[in-house]
This record gives C-alpha cells, structure tokens and sequence, in this order.
C-alpha cells in the first residue's frame, strides 16, 4: 500500500514539474512576441519623413489651373472622367503664362529632385461592402485593369511641351530620373459596382519607407480630394 501511494506521490510532482515547465516556455514565448511587437513598434516610431514638397491637384479653367478641394461630375461609361494637372504648390491658383517652364524650374531647384518620385492613390467602396485601395506609381495599366473599376494614364506635358499633340506616357519610356509627371486622367472603365466617392491622392515621395507595411503612403507631401459621381448621391 505504502508503495502505491509513494507512485501516487512521484506521478503527481512529475505531472506539476511538467506543468510549470510548459507555463514557463508559454511565458518566454509571449515574452519573445511582446519584444518582437515592441521592436516593430519602435521601428514605426522611427520612420521621420523630411520631404514636405508641396504638391497640389488643378484643374485649367477660365485661363488658369484651379486648386481641386473636390470634383463632381456625370460618369460617362467607357469614358474619361477628368484630367488632372499635378503641379507642385498648394496656391489657390496658378497662372496659365509660362506654366510648364515654371513647374519644371520648381521641381529642378528641390534639394531632393533627383530621387523624388510622383505617385497616386484611389479609395472607395464596392457595392458589396469591399473597401479598395491601390497606388499608380508608373504608368503601367495592368493592375488597373485586374481591378477593372478606373483606369489611369499619365502625362509629361513638359517633354512635349512644343508638341501640339501627344500621347501618355508608355511603361517602356518611363524613367523617374527623367520623366516628369505632370498629369493624369481618369478613366471610367467600370464605376457602376463603386457606391462611394472615390478618393484621390496624389503624394511624392524619396525612400521606400515612406509606405507602410500595407502599402499606404504616410509621408508628408500628399494632397487629396473626393471625386463625386452626379448620378449618384454625393
């Protein structure tokens, strides 16, 4: 009896010691998650973007581009919606004499022109609730068309500036170090299944960090707008 009871005794401190060693390895590992969740938070912590281009959305009308806090319109199906000139400034308005020689000049005299890159951003909601969100950083088309709603073009007015006519700017002749981005127009491909207005973003940006780990642009120089469909409810 006293030999069973004394197994008793030995299984049940194996069964405890066996137990305080797994809640001691479910703590070093919450331990080692808690210091890798802190460590990426210091490293967000970290990022500082010292780009504060000023960069702006306009419009030309009556003579002179026109600051956009925000456009509406009729979509047209298998039409464009709007072309957008990109111009960097936050003024009211900018006018029309020698516009693109003074745009170039601007962008040539920033300290950090030689790296700085032109980039867009498009936000809205589907009918179903899904919520989309994608950055146009070249001028290639494909993703565009996969998502399959608004398709965008964009333009060097400055390359073709004694030019009566031209084309967007190809994937093939894109070079960030001497293409200047300088418009883009927005075409309606297929907006019936979007139920919100869409979010335009235009931002520039220098380093790879100035996105965040979904893709987001978080720097500074950014300007924004919501683009109104009239034939639905703004």
């Amino acid at each position: 009896m006293k030999k069973i009871i004394l197994l008793l005794i030995i299984i049940v401190l194996c069964g405890c010691s066996n137990t305080k060693e797994k809640i001691k390895e479910n703590k070093v590992e919450e331990q080692v998650d808690n210091t890798e969740k802190i460590e990426e938070v210091k490293e967000e912590e970290k990022y500082v973007d010292e780009n504060n281009t000023d960069i702006g959305i306009y419009l030309y009308q009556n003579g002179k581009y026109n600051l956009v806090n925000e456009y509406k319109t009729s979509f047209k199906d298998n039409s464009d919606i709007v072309i957008f000139s990109i111009y960097p400034s936050k003024e009211e308005y900018i006018e029309s004499y020698n516009y693109i020689n003074n745009l170039y000049n601007i962008y040539t005299s920033l300290d950090n022109y030689s790296i700085l890159k032109i980039g867009f951003n498009l936000k809205y909601t589907l009918n179903s609730g899904e919520e989309i969100s994608y950055n146009i950083l070249d001028p290639d088309t494909a993703l565009h068309y996969d998502i399959g709603h608004i398709l965008a073009w964009l333009y060097d007015d400055y390359k073709h500036r004694y030019d009566s006519w031209y084309s967007h700017i190809e994937q093939d002749e894109f070079n960030n170090e001497e293409t200047l981005v300088t418009a883009i127009k927005l075409y309606n491909n297929n907006t019936l299944d979007i139920s919100s207005k869409i979010h335009f973003t235009v931002f520039t940006y220098d380093s790879e960090d100035d996105f965040d780990s979904n893709g987001e642009y978080r720097g500074n120089s950014s300007y924004s707008i919501d683009i109104c469909d009239l034939n639905k409810s703004c």
